[in-house]
């Protein structure tokens, strides 16, 4: 029985089994796609026009804020002090809040009436699911759907205009 037992362990080990060869077509056959690293979520205005974050064009920068909040607060004052240093950019300040607390901050900050400077709101879970748990003010530059940088937290506008 001892001897059976050693000959069928060895006659399994020692079948082969035909490897299959999988052969990888080099991606330079294939059409590149453009990257595109823009948040997949929409974003409502006041007037509840809705944009999708994806399919935005040229040059973008999202900022992630709570409107009382004070690190948002002194970032949102020192980029209307400096607002031509973003020219080129549309700027997206995209937050969770009602409108009527988002609409004030705009005043209050002097930001609004400003074209390239839009007032936005999302949901929670689009936030935590494209950005994460992630502190505000939080600022994400885009330039044509790529990444170029994203600063967490309140950052000096010295900083953050050298990727501009």
């Amino acid at each position: 029985m001892r001897v059976a037992l050693i000959f069928f362990v060895v006659g399994l080990l020692s079948c082969e089994r035909k490897k299959e060869v999988k052969v990888e077509t080099p991606a330079s056959t294939y059409p590149q796609q453009e990257v595109n690293q823009l948040p997949i979520m929409l974003m409502t205005d006041k007037d509840n026009n809705t944009t999708d974050a994806n399919k935005l064009k040229g040059k973008n920068i999202i900022i992630l804020f709570f409107p009382d909040c004070d690190h948002c607060k002194r970032e949102a004052t020192e980029i209307a002090e400096r607002i031509k240093s973003f020219d080129g950019y549309t700027l997206y300040f995209l937050s969770i809040n009602p409108f009527e607390e988002i609409l004030k901050f705009a005043e209050d900050h002097r930001l609004n009436g400003i074209k390239t400077v839009k007032f936005v709101q999302t949901t929670g879970d689009a936030i935590y699911n494209n950005f994460g748990a992630v502190p505000t003010p939080s600022m994400y530059i885009y330039d044509n759907g790529k990444l170029v940088k994203k600063f967490n937290g309140e950052t000096k506008l010295e900083e953050i205009v050298r990727y501009l």
